[in-house]
């Protein structure tokens, strides 16, 4: 750590001085530069002991970070080359400025010239003994190489790199540093992804200008060498290669700022208020003073929901009750009486198309959520799951599920609605479906055999089972198992 805060000291020092000495330069300098007869280099001698590119990059990509600009200085910091077809055809001194203009490479301080090719990209090339690739341009030190496109007049500079040294420094440029880790990983996945969904064929640049993405908001902020953090380069590294998938494609991976201007947009969060009296005529209690969820599944569903009257109670499934409320999910969070009125809080449907809330991924992970849940809660899929996949293992999905104990779900957040595989009911104790569905108006209550049919089950005879284990809804998804 010591040797890389010398290291970028070093390297403002130099760009410091090599500011002083550009200002210092007389102002025609750079426009009759190309005027100038200039010196050559016997390139059949050059060697040097690294290739144009990083190696190894598995994922390149290429950011335009100068795009048909008449001129523009350059630097290196150790000594590196300009390479054309994969070959070392102009060695650069380190620590010099050097200037390209008019199709040309030019030392500014009076040493040898390079023509770029037209019909061909040159790379611009430095390496340190780490095999680490540095340059600087556009008053920024960048990771990677630099391929020069010339039309002529004017030409674009393209940073190639490696995805993830790219995303060192999106998402510290997208996210402040300072935020918690779980936030910063949300943050580095959906960057990713977008990435991925925006190289190659992806891309609105390639066809037109050759390159994959901009730094700025037009697709990712990328500021380069400076703007990286220790946490941010956590976060890449702690999700590596993990990208959102749906339907085999990879998610763009849209985010912003904010998803909307209120709190159950920016965490993704609905309400419902029911009246009282709707409410105890679905459930078959009058006068309710507590609804309470005292189960989820592993996928976030509230299955037991407990409903306590003045003069008896009783459990319901959550899952049945939210779809008779209509909630978009049965991930009940929490049930709270307002006057005459009952108001659900339960977390609504993914909404990847509007992206992740940076400022809402933070409150999440604030509350001690995981970069997983947060995602859930932005990007699932209409069957309420989450899928990342590794670029680096295609076809393998790595997660698709929380696998938290149900009981550390209300505190971590819970999840969409994902109907459980069907469990044959034991036939003494829960009325089967088609004998449900005779009652759509009914109470929702559980129904031993052979007690009466409709007859609600009083909490003074029959008391409900709740297992250790997360149980497994009946056929019908109206009724909780109780015991005889």
């Amino acid at each position: 750590m010591g040797s890389q805060v010398t290291l970028i000291t070093m390297r403002k020092t130099f760009l410091y001085l090599l500011i002083v000495v550009l200002a210092a330069m007389p102002a025609s300098a750079a426009k009759t530069v190309s005027k100038v007869a200039p010196k050559t280099q016997d390139s059949s001698r050059l060697f040097v002991p690294f290739g144009p590119y990083p190696r190894p990059m598995p994922h390149p990509i290429a950011v335009g970070i100068l795009v048909r600009v008449p001129s523009a200085y350059f630097a290196i910091w150790n000594p590196g080359a300009v390479f054309v077809d994969g070959r070392p055809a102009f060695a650069l001194k380190p620590r010099q400025a050097y200037l390209i203009s008019g199709g040309q490479i030019v030392d500014m301080s009076g040493g040898p010239s390079f023509s770029l090719p037209v019909d061909k990209r040159s790379v611009i090339a430095s390496a340190d003994t780490a095999g680490e690739y540095y340059f600087w341009t556009a008053n920024r030190w960048y990771r990677g190489s630099l391929e020069i496109i010339n039309y002529g007049n004017v030409f674009t500079g393209v940073n190639v790199l490696d995805l993830e040294s790219y995303l060192f420094g999106v998402v510290p440029s997208e996210m402040p540093a300072n935020w918690h880790l779980e936030a910063l990983k949300a943050q580095a996945v959906a960057a990713r992804s977008y990435a991925v969904a925006h190289m190659g064929s992806g891309s609105k640049w390639r066809r037109s200008e050759g390159f994959d993405v901009v730094p700025d908001v037009r697709d990712q902020a990328y500021k380069g060498l400076a703007k990286e953090a220790l946490s941010a380069r956590q976060a890449v590294l702690g999700t590596i290669g993990q990208v959102l998938k749906d339907s085999n494609r990879v998610k763009p991976g849209f985010y912003r700022a904010t998803v909307g201007d209120t709190r159950e947009e920016n965490l993704n969060v609905r309400s419902t208020s029911v009246p009282s009296a709707t409410l105890e005529k679905m459930v078959g209690v009058p006068n309710i003073v507590g609804v309470t969820v005292k189960k989820w599944d592993i996928y976030g569903n509230a299955t037991h929901l407990q409903i306590l009257g003045q003069k008896k109670n009783t459990e319901v499934s959550g899952i049945a009750l939210a779809q008779r409320l209509g909630f978009t999910t049965a991930g009940i969070l929490d049930v709270n009486q307002q006057g005459d009125n009952w108001v659900f809080e339960y977390r609504g449907p993914g909404n990847g198309s509007r992206g992740l809330s940076q400022h809402g991924a933070q409150k999440l992970a604030s509350a001690g959520w995981s970069y997983f849940l947060i995602l859930q809660q932005y990007y699932q899929d209409p069957d309420g799951i989450l899928r990342l996949e590794s670029i680096n293992r295609p076809g393998r999905f790595m997660l698709t599920y929380p696998t938290a104990p149900a009981h550390q779900i209300r505190q971590t957040a819970p999840l969409p609605v994902q109907q459980p595989t069907a469990k044959k009911p034991a036939p003494k104790t829960v009325v089967p479906a088609a004998q449900a569905a005779e009652i759509p108006e009914g109470p929702l209550f559980a129904r031993p055999g052979g007690a009466g049919k409709g007859k609600p089950t009083s909490s003074k005879t029959k008391k409900p089972v709740v297992q250790d284990e997360t149980p497994t809804p009946s056929d019908d998804g109206l009724t909780i198992e109780m015991a005889e």
